[in-house]
């Protein structure tokens, strides 16, 4: 019998439940392909200046799903004042939900 890493169990326990609402749940995946857009069009525009834009298009549909579809206010907004996780788990974990609505995960 395997054991969970501590990710796997972050993700299922924090991360996840707080995110029941499919277009909440859309709305940070789509964050996270914006993001990852800024990338190739820096380089193709030649303006690394762009990468400035890379938290803001990662957190700001997250957020603004929060806003609209799920408050979630007794765990607050803004993830970067949480500590109950590392920080980088939290921004790691909006790829990983991504990655499971492209390939059909089913959240139920």
């Amino acid at each position: 019998m395997t054991q969970a890493s501590p990710f796997a169990t972050f993700y299922a326990t924090h991360f996840f439940p707080v995110l029941r609402i499919p277009a909440n749940r859309w709305l940070h995946g789509c964050g996270v392909l914006l993001s990852l857009s800024i990338f190739p069009l820096a380089a193709l525009l030649r303006q690394p200046g762009y990468l400035l834009a890379y938290p803001f298009a990662l957190a700001l549909p997250g957020l603004l799903g929060h806003r609209l579809f799920e408050p979630n206010a007794h765990i607050g907004h803004v993830r970067v004042t949480r500590s109950d996780a590392p920080k980088l788990w939290f921004w790691w974990a909006n790829y990983v939900l991504a990655w499971d609505l492209l390939r059909g995960r089913r959240f139920e």
